[in-house]
């Protein structure tokens, strides 16, 4: 009687070419599908920054324009002008040298580590520097002076940090006059790794 022999599994030919689409599958997931995965926590990031940003400018303008205008709390004394009161000429902090605008240690807004005390602070250029961790904060040409969750309790900021700076611009035109203005420019820059950063401006004037 005669044995019918069957072959079962693949030929050569259809291995070479499972191995070829295979390959194009390959190609088209980490082209096209993978960094869209990605690119889809940057609306995540972008809510969070707004949120932060938000939240910081709100915090920072609630505070004066400068530690020496109105001392009273009466909104009598504005630096720059003479005291009403006494007559005296009342100075603004000086933009120069680097580092005039800042928290003020001797008013002992700083604790022992160098980190503000946000509710001492009194004016807006006291939040000049960095908002993080100390590993966010380590590559930032700001000095470390809090972390995010002093504005924003809660954990869900672990990979974003912010930089603070202050300077007086004169006519808004968002350069460093390098003397003392009326105005001076807020920025926050949130930082997000790779999925962006976000600056938001805002500007407090001497009125």
């Amino acid at each position: 009687m005669p044995t019918i022999t069957s072959q079962k599994g693949f030929t050569l030919i259809e291995g070479i070419v499972a191995i070829v689409i295979m390959g194009i599958a390959m190609v088209t997931l980490t082209s096209f599908l993978f960094p869209q995965a990605e690119r889809s926590a940057i609306p995540h990031y972008q809510a969070r920054s707004a949120a932060i940003g938000h939240a910081m400018l709100n915090e920072i303008l609630s505070r004066k324009f400068d530690s020496k205008s109105d001392p009273n709390g009466d909104s009598v004394v504005r630096c720059g002008e003479a005291n009403p009161r006494t007559g005296d000429m009342v100075a603004c902090t000086p933009a120069k040298p680097e580092g005039s605008l800042g928290a003020d240690d001797a008013d002992n807004e700083l604790t022992d580590d160098g980190l503000l005390k946000i509710t001492l602070a009194d004016d807006v250029d006291d939040f000049i520097g960095c908002w993080g961790t100390e590993a966010q904060c380590n590559n930032s040409s700001f000095p470390r002076i809090g972390e995010l969750t002093d504005f924003i309790p809660g954990d869900d900021y672990q990979n974003i940090w912010a930089e603070v700076n202050v300077f007086y611009d004169n006519g808004f035109t968002g350069t460093d006059a390098g003397v003392t203005t009326d105005h001076k420019r807020i920025s926050v820059h949130i930082r997000t790794t790779r999925y962006g950063d976000y600056e938001f401006i805002a500007y407090r004037s001497n009125y």
